[in-house]
């Protein structure tokens, strides 16, 4: 038997979301694919890091394609027809024209029917077009929420929805260890952040809902400003451009305390465990969400969270958040001012993240994937 793997995001040398998913997921499978199975990876370049490190059973192959667009469904669909796999699984992103029967994708949500102003024409048809088209012509899907799949098949009308299987993602596991005080203090002075800060990590755009982010901070920095933690309070924003990136600089440009806000851009993961351990509040009011990997690695940095209702974060962090209506500027802003005054609260909200993450790991996700794909 041969399953064929899609590692080409899981390859990238600046990962989010959706490549780190990619990413853990391969590293669990080597360990949870019996030896007696041959595994391929493809990718547009050499495999870098652990990432190359591969079982006996394993090999790489490297799909080499000058063009920027059309990798996956020329190059890999020529490759698939070639090696002829039993199996194939794309983590993350769309599956090639040509695959094999036993195609196994995972879809991790369907943003753009709640939100389609949050994407250009292009992205917008692109993720519909192929959550529509797995639907169809999928062996097996993977979802990481019953959120998500509940969507995924009230959109594509889908009645019978065995073939989509919830298996829920795990947490870098990096951020429960301690960060040094002195070096995660020289982290934050390196990018220009001093404490006290709330922190919100992930594309800087309308359907993270970073506008509002920046609305209920300001409003907290001009409702309470005589008190000293909210007096010295700054914001910081680590994460790449994403749409509608313009409006939240201009909601910045229109704040009276643009000076305490820091846009860091992407930031590698030994930075992010120091910045993640030393917030004050994790900020997390995203429109929609297929999962919400950032609460769980909150939880692990024992920081406290807010985060949006309706969508999948509740199902996700159970009762270890501090949920809001991500629409109300002030719900935000006063979430934020009890966890940060309010430390009974906090430790509460801890103490139950650290609870819920015994539900979550990549282990469990990857032995769970493995199940699927040697079935």
């Amino acid at each position: 038997m041969i399953i064929a793997i899609d590692a080409s995001r899981a390859n990238y040398t600046k990962k989010t979301g959706v490549e780190w998913y990619a990413f853990y997921i391969i590293e669990e499978l080597k360990k949870h694919i019996p030896a007696h199975i041959s595994v391929i990876l493809y990718s547009q370049t050499p495999l870098s890091g652990t990432l190359a490190k591969l079982p006996s059973h394993w090999q790489s192959s490297v799909l080499t394609w000058p063009p920027k667009r059309l990798w996956t469904h020329i190059r890999l669909s020529w490759q698939i027809i070639q090696d002829k796999p039993d199996v194939l699984f794309v983590p993350s992103h769309v599956p090639p024209l040509i695959h094999p029967k036993k195609t196994v994708t995972t879809i991790h949500d369907v943003a753009a029917m709640r939100f389609p102003k949050s994407y250009n024409w292009f992205e917008k048809w692109y993720s519909l077009w192929s959550a529509t088209y797995a639907v169809k012509h999928m062996w097996r899907i993977i979802v990481p929420s019953a959120f998500t799949k509940k969507e995924l098949c009230a959109f594509t009308k889908k009645e019978d929805c065995g073939i989509v299987h919830s298996i829920p993602h795990g947490y870098d596991e990096g951020y429960n260890k301690p960060v040094e005080e002195s070096r995660a203090n020289h982290i934050l002075q390196n990018h220009g952040v001093t404490k006290p800060f709330i922190l919100s990590v992930g594309r800087i755009e309308t359907k993270k809902n970073t506008i509002q982010t920046v609305q209920a901070f300001s409003y907290l920095k001009k409702q309470y400003k005589d008190q000293s933690d909210i007096h010295d309070l700054q914001l910081v924003l680590i994460g790449k451009p994403g749409f509608g990136y313009d409006g939240v600089m201009n909601a910045i440009a229109q704040s009276a305390h643009k000076k305490d806000i820091h846009i860091l851009g992407w930031m590698s993961q030994h930075e992010l465990y120091a910045f993640m351990q030393s917030a004050r509040v994790f900020v997390f009011p995203s429109l929609y969400e297929g999962f919400g990997m950032p609460v769980l690695e909150a939880f692990a940095a024992q920081t406290a969270v807010v985060a949006a209702k309706g969508n999948c974060l509740e199902e996700v962090g159970k009762d270890a958040a501090l949920y809001v209506d991500p629409l109300k500027t002030t719900e935000i802003a006063n979430a934020i001012y009890t966890l940060i005054y309010s430390d009974k609260l906090t430790q509460a909200y801890v103490t139950k993240g650290n609870t819920v993450l015994r539900n979550y790991s990549w282990s469990i996700c990857g032995k769970k994937t493995a199940d699927i794909l040697c079935a």
